[in-house]
């Protein structure tokens, strides 16, 4: 494969691109349901949230604080800058471990994984910082165990814990991190000297000072993100065809093409086991990978077997930890020439790039509704990055909001729709999500303060019987009509608005939780 630019300019320009192309998204697609829901509840800034760990709500928090706006490209320019972080991060470790130019290939074929380069890699989500969290740790990790001579720093183990405490800080998956490091360390005869050296201990007691704040909020919540989370793992019976289905979407997820060679690359690593002799330099460093990856992926895939919620990119943090084993395999297969090798990265690049002008633009404008109507006869899932731009509007000009009715809150009937809607009206008008599964929304207002006050009740799901639900809590309840949410000009589904008097200051808030306090 003829040679162009050397390893350092390659990766840059893999960096530079696939900044390119997520900027071009982020500022052509609108928010997508998670995004909108921790935009408006990340304006109240918390120790902690519902659903996650706060450091990506606190960025989102920061990055409005600073600009001044809610742009979706703009709140989404740190969450892209952090996955520039960590596909040079996955560069530098592949290159430590291996070679330079299986760092390369490394970044490049996470880039071109659509969980990673699409979702993962931009948008308003906890992974972008565990992501880049998680390979600072290993970065260091590898300084601390494949160094030329045998040695440890205490100060390599400081940082790593401050590092460790931040992805912890992003998402719960990090702590699968440290499960995998103890595997590694008693597995590895040449290791297991480092648990006797105070580097680890401290790491993690670091990790667990700056994870505080999500311990505190929590004890003051009983404990409620950690019951939610808990329970999505609970055991409801034997699913193997659940199991199957899950792992059929991590493909998807990450794309077949991919997702096969990675997913070998890991199965041969695990089942090589720990080098068996301090001169097997080079399956230590792959069992070092195999055994941080482990967590995220064997855990999470085994769980829907029993019934656990699996969603796909669960096991996305420890697939991370595998592109380096696929760098060094494609830097193998390309010096010993293998023709089929470059056909198949110039097919994932091409692809990856299809990808992302079909769903970008189509999610933009919806011309492919237009072109193959019979496929979207069930619905458009693109409309869940719609961000309800035109409901401020509507509802101004269908007299919602004028003198003529008093409206002093809103509600919405579920967690999504809380989040479209508080979203584009800018947070003008507190929102009420009274359902039984509002998520944080739960936390940011007391029912109580609205006592005697008139609301809006917008929303399209669990509508179909909201005079009947919300009657006990109003005096009347009214309905007011539809009103069309719109892309370019055009109509694409309705939401229901309803106008409620005098509401009474109660609901029955679900987690054990009776409003703000």
């Amino acid at each position: 494969m003829p040679i162009i630019f050397s390893p350092f300019s390659a990766v840059w320009l893999i960096i530079i691109a696939g900044c390119v192309v997520r900027l071009a998204l982020g500022a052509t697609i609108g928010l997508g349901v998670d995004e909108t829901y921790v935009t408006a509840v990340a304006r109240q800034l918390s120790l902690s949230y519902f659903d996650h760990p706060p450091l990506h709500l606190w960025i989102i928090w920061l990055t409005t604080y600073v600009t001044g706006s809610e742009n979706p490209a703009i709140l989404r320019l740190p969450f892209i800058l952090l996955f520039a972080g960590t596909t040079w991060l996955s560069y530098r470790l592949t290159a430590r471990l291996f070679s330079e130019w299986a760092g390369v290939w490394a970044a490049l074929l996470l880039n071109v994984s659509a969980v990673f380069g699409l979702t993962g890699g931009g948008w308003l989500l906890p992974d972008g910082p565990l992501m880049f969290c998680l390979m600072v740790v290993v970065y260091l990790l590898s300084q601390l165990f494949f160094p030329p001579e045998r040695g440890q720093s205490l100060a390599l183990w400081l940082v790593a814990g401050v590092f460790l405490g931040l992805g912890l800080l992003s998402k719960y998956h990090a702590v699968l991190l440290v499960v995998g490091l103890f595997i590694y360390l008693i597995t590895s005869r040449d290791r297991r000297w480092v648990l006797a050296t105070p580097g680890p201990y401290l790491a993690v007691s670091i990790a667990f000072v700056v994870f505080s704040p999500v311990l505190i909020w929590n004890a003051q919540h009983d404990w409620v993100s950690f019951v939610f989370q808990g329970s999505r793992g609970a055991v409801s019976g034997f699913y193997p065809g659940k199991m199957l289905a899950n792992i059929a979407g991590q493909a998807v997820w990450v794309l077949p093409w991919i997702w096969l060679p990675l997913i070998w690359q890991f199965v041969k690593g695990i089942s090589r086991g720990p080098a068996r002799s301090r001169f097997s330099g080079l399956q230590d460093k792959r069992w070092f990978l195999c055994c941080l990856a482990s967590g995220p992926i064997i855990l999470f895939t085994i769980a829907t077997l029993w019934g656990a919620q699996g969603l796909f990119h669960w096991q996305a943090p420890g697939y991370l930890l595998v592109f380096p084993l696929l760098g060094q395999a494609v830097a193998g297969w390309i010096q010993f020439g293998r023709r089929s090798v470059r056909s198949w990265l110039i097919f994932s690049v091409t692809v990856f790039v299809i990808i992302a002008i079909v769903l970008g633009s189509h999610t933009a404008n919806g011309w492919l509704k237009t072109a193959k109507p019979d496929w979207f006869t069930k619905g458009d899932p693109s409309w869940e990055a719609l961000n309800w731009a035109s409901l401020p509007k509507s509802l101004v000009e269908r007299g919602f909001l004028d003198s003529s009715l008093t409206v002093e809150f809103l509600i919405a009937r579920h967690w999504i729709d809380a989040g479209k809607i508080d979203y584009v009206m800018g947070g003008t008008l507190p929102l009420l999500c009274l359902t039984n599964e509002p998520h944080h929304f739960a936390f940011m207002h007391n029912p109580a303060d609205f006592y005697g006050k008139n609301a809006l009740i917008i929303g399209q799901r669990n509508m179909a019987d909201v005079q009947k639900e919300l009657a006990p809590y109003f005096e009347t309840i009214e309905f007011k009509g539809n009103v069309p949410i719109y892309r370019q000009g055009q109509p694409q589904f309705d939401v229901a608005v309803f106008y409620g008097r005098n509401f009474k200051g109660q609901y029955p808030l679900p987690y054990g939780f009776s409003g703000k306090k």
